[in-house]
């Protein structure tokens, strides 16, 4: 290997060194920034206010209101009257023809009060308010949701942040070798063979570093689109993440029955749908409407023998409409809502049936990690001790260099995987937490 090489493999880490000495975005920063920058979130959040807006007796139909009937019309007419003689015999009068214009006025303001409208606008405000916690559970899911991208989208950076700082300690190894041999080599101690296989794992060491620098700046920049910020932002994430270590199936199970928010979502279409169920079925009562208006009618008319008439004065009153027969469309309408009422309760026990399964296969594979990460912790003492020795055996010349570079990456590939798998159980655990419901607690 020549000084140029030796040059670009070492500043490598120092480039790497120069990029973690970048501000240190914690987990907690990056959730935050997440659910403030969402745009899923913010949407959600209109209609969240939307909803509890719509929380009101005057949108579900139940409180008064007032409306003003005004009209105005101006015409021309041409007409002919002919009246009835008065007296007994006597002839009927000549035809009289009226000309000219006419005017009408009609102002109304009127104050309707509903009285009873088949318990209607008592399950629509009803709905109304399950309608606004559906909304609230919507956004409590997106939250989630986004969380768990962030989560992992941030585990990931850190897993390859700390891959880094073990492909520079295998580096520092393999280059430690490299430099010795080519020190013995001026006394002639070593032959070229051990310097060139050197040389080529070092290489190879450099080459797989590299790669493992370009995959943390694409996860890097992943995390930067999942916080919605320029995705040439630098920075640096924390490696020594702890999360729940008291997981327990039994207590997640139960937790997940009351928390879960797709279940909970499922339960509320049910409810919903059972509103609409009572709504249709308040079809079949009359409909009792009180109104209070005050009537002000004024008209002209030159082609009539009335030329002008005023009315004026207040109004009260009761209207009640009682749907007899409706060829069969309110039939259809419950039968219908029965029958989404239905399609719901299948849906939550299918809902049910995944989120156990999930949540089954989900605690296998965290106690499966756990258990993976315990015995590999307990190995990496081995390959530490197997590759001292090795080293010691290699410098008195008991072993060869294969012998040395197997026992190295067999060390490597310990810490490699331990560094994984306590990854892959903050993972599972980030899995666990959703489907209980704990995420956003």
């Amino acid at each position: 290997m020549d000084l140029k090489s030796i040059i670009t493999g070492t500043s490598l880490c120092f480039l790497a060194s120069a990029g973690f000495s970048q501000k240190l975005l914690t987990l907690e920063e990056s959730i935050s920034i997440a659910l403030e920058n969402n745009y899923d979130i913010k949407l959600e959040k209109y209609n969240v206010e939307m909803n509890e807006n719509n929380v009101s007796r005057a949108v579900s139909g139940q409180a008064p209101s007032l409306e003003i009937n005004t009209s105005f019309e101006w015409g021309y007419a041409e007409a002919e009257t002919q009246t009835l003689g008065l007296a007994p015999g006597e002839a009927n009068n000549a035809p009289v023809e009226l000309d000219g214009t006419s005017r009408d006025l009609l102002l109304q303001p009127q104050i309707n009060l509903p009285i009873f409208e088949g318990f209607r606008g008592k399950y629509r405000f009803r709905q109304l308010k399950n309608t606004h916690r559906m909304s609230e559970l919507q956004l409590t899911l997106v939250t989630e949701q986004t969380i768990t991208r962030t989560v992992s989208a941030y585990l990931e950076v850190a897993r390859l942040q700390s891959r880094i700082a073990i492909d520079e300690e295998n580096i520092a190894i393999s280059y430690d070798r490299w430099q010795r041999l080519v020190e013995d080599a001026k006394f002639g101690t070593t032959n070229s063979v051990r310097r060139l296989q050197a040389a080529v794992d070092l290489k190879t060491d450099s080459a797989h570093y590299r790669n493992t620098i370009l995959v943390y700046e694409n996860s890097r920049r992943n995390l930067n689109l999942v916080l919605a910020q320029p995705l040439d932002q630098v920075f640096t994430v924390q490696e020594d993440i702890l999360l729940s270590n008291d997981l327990q199936y039994g207590r997640l199970e139960e937790e997940m029955q009351i928390s879960n928010t797709r279940l909970n979502l499922s339960l509320m279409a049910i409810n919903d749908v059972t509103y609409e169920v009572k709504i249709s079925e308040a079809s079949y009562f009359p409909r009792i409407q009180g109104y209070a208006n005050y009537t002000y009618f004024d008209t002209e008319d030159d082609a009539n023998f009335i030329l002008s008439n005023t009315v004026q004065g207040p109004n009260v009153g009761i209207t009640m409409r009682w749907p007899v027969f409706t060829s069969g469309a309110n039939r259809i309408r419950r039968q219908n809502s029965q029958i989404k009422l239905d399609q719901q309760k299948t849906a939550l026990n299918n809902i049910s049936l995944n989120l156990e399964r999930e949540l089954s296969n989900a605690f296998a594979q965290y106690m499966n990690n756990k258990e993976q990460l315990r015995i590999e912790v307990s190995n990496l003492e081995t390959f530490e001790r197997n590759y001292s020795k090795t080293r010691e055996d290699y410098a008195l010349g008991l072993v060869d260099a294969s012998d040395l570079r197997t026992a190295q990456l067999n060390l490597s590939s310990a810490r490699n995987r331990i560094n994984d798998l306590a990854y892959n159980v903050k993972q599972s655990e980030i899995t666990l937490l959703q489907l209980s419901g704990r995420l956003t607690k």
